[in-house]
């Protein structure tokens, strides 16, 4: 009885906070290797504090999709594999958007080809204290540490980018701070420490930020 009563304290505590949303605008600035071979895929997402997903804000199309070319049955689950496993594997149920070069799309949970020079966006938040993630990663991204040979067709793992949104945010920046890597094989879905093999992956993106 009291685990339903958490279970509906927290039903209720989410759809109050996101019955007065705020609208805020995230801001993906390309960096100097946001094109190498293949443009990015990547996810932007919110939790709440307690690290409870809430909902994909965005994710690139063969991403969401998993539309990948040549994938095995399982697809490529080391590419965004902290936003898989933390939605679900599942693409958000989304309009498409074919989102232009730093170009506005005002759609919520947006799902487009991957921008070729970075994506602004606008999307509705709750009233309360949340945490917004980006996950970024390019196909084989290859250095001198991670090959061909021991890092399959993923090179450099995924990048993770995270900031916290506090229920006091008006008008002002908050940027999303380089937090780790996602698994390099994709078996599961923790955050983890930077490496510091990395290269070309830590120029992907210039900049993550959100603005009111």
């Amino acid at each position: 009885m009291k685990k339903l009563v958490t279970f509906l304290a927290l039903g209720i505590t989410l759809v109050f906070s996101f019955a007065f949303a705020r609208e805020v605008t995230v801001s993906v600035g390309a960096g100097q290797c946001w094109k190498q071979k293949r443009e990015p895929q990547f996810a932007v997402w919110l939790e709440d504090e307690e690290g409870n997903f809430i909902r994909t804000l965005y994710v690139t199309e063969r991403a969401g999709k998993k539309s990948w070319w040549f994938a095995p049955k399982e697809g490529r689950p080391e590419s965004l594999p902290v936003w898989y496993h933390k939605s679900k594997n599942e693409a958000p149920k989304a309009k498409s958007s074919s989102a232009k070069k730093s170009g506005e799309a005002n759609i919520d949970a947006v799902t487009s080809a991957t921008p070729k020079g970075g994506v602004i966006f606008t999307a509705e938040i709750g009233e309360g204290n949340c945490k917004i993630f980006a996950e970024f990663n390019t196909s084989f991204d290859y250095n001198d540490s991670y090959t061909k040979k021991n890092s399959g067709v993923n090179g450099q793992p995924s990048v993770v980018y995270t900031a916290s949104i506090p229920s006091s945010f008006e008008e002002r920046e908050i940027r999303l701070n380089l937090t780790g890597t996602g698994s390099p094989d994709g078996s599961d879905g923790k955050i983890h420490p930077l490496s510091p093999l990395l290269t070309t992956a830590l120029k992907i993106v210039k900049a993550v930020s959100v603005t009111r």
